[in-house]
């Protein structure tokens, strides 16, 4: 009768530790699904975000013309010069009365100019 009891008790102590177990991976599950949550809702706002950058870029990138469109604009289109430009612009056409005005390779051109862009 000793012996069946202690094989019980031994029985119960694996099961025990079994169901601790079991708790334990159902825990870790639980964190990681929260996880993945969370990841899904950043992923589904950052392709908002990008859906949005996307209309702003499409409707700048729009007035361009291309092809077709370009060679039916027979007259062209003229809009005010930004500041910035149109400093430049004056002191080109000043220098070229005089002397030509040196052109700068591509490569180096400072990437403020792009800013301006």
């Amino acid at each position: 009768m000793t012996s069946i009891m202690a094989e019980i008790t031994v029985a119960t102590d694996e099961q025990s530790q079994g169901i601790a177990q079991v708790n334990e991976a159902i825990g870790h599950m639980d964190g990681v699904t929260q996880q993945n949550a969370a990841l899904v809702e950043q992923a589904a706002a950052a392709a908002e975000s990008l859906q949005d950058q996307a209309a702003q870029l499409e409707e700048a990138v729009s007035l361009f013309k291309l092809g077709e469109q370009a060679q039916a604009n027979t007259r062209p289109q003229t809009r005010p010069v930004p500041a910035p430009a149109a400093r430049q612009l004056g002191t080109l056409g000043a220098g070229r009365a005089t002397k030509p005005a040196a052109r700068r390779p591509a490569a180096q051109a400072p990437e403020e100019d792009w800013e301006q862009f």
